[in-house]
This record gives C-alpha cells, sequence and structure tokens, in this order.
C-alpha cells in the first residue's frame, strides 16, 4: 500500500516530535550538569548523579555525552556561540569615548562568560587544558577562544582605529591585544572566590585606561569614528 500524503505528515510531525523532545532531554542534562558542578566540583561529581538530577538513565547520560568532559565541553561551547550569537555590542557606537566602549564590550564578555559557568567550574576547565594541551578537551576551548577574538576583531573593525602618529591600526593586533589583557584579567577573577564584577570591573579599567592613552590618538579616544566602507 502506497503512503499517503497524510501519512508522510504524520511521520515528519512525529519525527520533529522526538527531535524536539532529545533536545530538551539534552538541555536537562547540561542545566542538571552546570548545577552539580558549581556545587560539587567537576570531579566529584559522577554520571549517575547527573543522571539521577536530570531524571533520566545514567546510560541516557552517557549517550549523549560520552563522558563528563563532554558535558563540560558542550556546556562551554554552546554557551559561548549562544553569546556571540546575541552580543549587544556588535553594532558601533560612537555615543561614548573609546575607553568607554570597550569596557562595555569587554565586561560584556566577562558578564556572558559568567552565565556559561561559574568561578569553580572555569578553573577545572582552564587547569584541564594546562594539564593536557594535545587532547581532545583542549581543542574545542581553543576554537572557542579563536571565535572570540574573530567577534572582538569584527567589532573594532567598524572604527577608524587612528593611532597617535595618524596612522590606523589593523584591527587583527588591536584585537589580540586587549583581549589578552582581558584574558589574564578575567583569570585573576576567576582565581579569586570573592572578587566581585565591579571589582573586576575597575580591574580592567586600570589596565585599559593606559593602554588606549598609549595606543590610540586623543581625538579618537575622546570621539571615535567610523571606518569608511569600502564603496
Amino acid at each position: 500500500m502506497a503512503d499517503t500524503p497524510q501519512a508522510d505528515s504524520d511521520e515528519g510531525a512525529q519525527s520533529g516530535l522526538r527531535s524536539r523532545k532529545k533536545a530538551r532531554r539534552r538541555e536537562v542534562i547540561l542545566d542538571q550538569a552546570r548545577a552539580l558542578f558549581a556545587e560539587k566540583g567537576v570531579d566529584a561529581t559522577t554520571m549517575a548523579e547527573i543522571a539521577e538530577a536530570a531524571d533520566v538513565s545514567t546510560p541516557t547520560v552517557f549517550n549523549y555525552f560520552g563522558h563528563k568532559d563532554g558535558i563540560l565541553i558542550a556546556m562551554i561551547t554552546e554557551g559561548a556561540a549562544t553569546a556571540r550569537d546575541h552580543s549587544k555590542m556588535l553594532a558601533p557606537r560612537t555615543d561614548d569615548d573609546f575607553l568607554t566602549t570597550l569596557m562595555a564590550l569587554f565586561m560584556d564578555i566577562s558578564v556572558e562568560t559568567m552565565a556559561i559557568a561559574n568561578k569553580r567550574i572555569w578553573r577545572y576547565a582552564n587547569a584541564a587544558m594546562i594539564r593536557h594541551p594535545d587532547n581532545e578537551f583542549a581543542k574545542p576551548f581553543e576554537e572557542v577562544d579563536a571565535a572570540l577574538l574573530e567577534t572582538v576583531e569584527k567589532i573594532l573593525s567598524q572604527y577608524a582605529l587612528t593611532l597617535h602618529d595618524g596612522s590606523r591600526a589593523d584591527p587583527g593586533p588591536v584585537a589580540h591585544l586587549f583581549l589578552d589583557v582581558w584574558q589574564a584579567t578575567f583569570q585573576d577573577f576567576i582565581r579569586a572566590n570573592e572578587m566581585t564584577l565591579e571589582a573586576h570591573r575597575d580591574q580592567l579599567h586600570a589596565r585599559f585606561a593606559p593602554l588606549c592613552a598609549m595606543l590610540f590618538a586623543p581625538d579618537f579616544v575622546a570621539a571615535p569614528t567610523l571606518a569608511a566602507k569600502d564603496a
């Protein structure tokens, strides 16, 4: 008996429903793992505990992620991708001085990064990358860093980055420089449990302010202009 259009439609609807259920189950597992990692630490959390919290079987958790590092990789890489896609800083701004604009950009990155995972989880992830720089765990994080650099470069390329001698800076090295400073400052932040976002902001401002003054022409810092668009 030949399939009817209605049968095809019903099968497609069922397939879509199954896919949505799987995606939802996956999100629940990630959410519960995030909470347990934050409370107990990654090492002290078992896959069975994650399964129990998510109300699924332990084999289901393994089927979705393979191992705990797989959960952590998914948590961070997917969270970073979502943050980049929804960044409030992609559009250029000329209503503030350039230091204020840079601070807004990088504090947005800090806030979004902390929304992905808390300090305890980030410390574990960073330590794991240092211990095993060449394994499968490190590569996704390198890709996250590369994508973040690309995003920052894309944002800065929209400005006429005017140096003290009047020449235009290449946005690539400028993005790399400021991102390096941000990363070092963010490491200070996640290492200190007691440090607040406000204290992190103050520390970042203290490092960005002289860097801006050394690099850019005063007129550009005071009133940033946009780069001319290609004809």
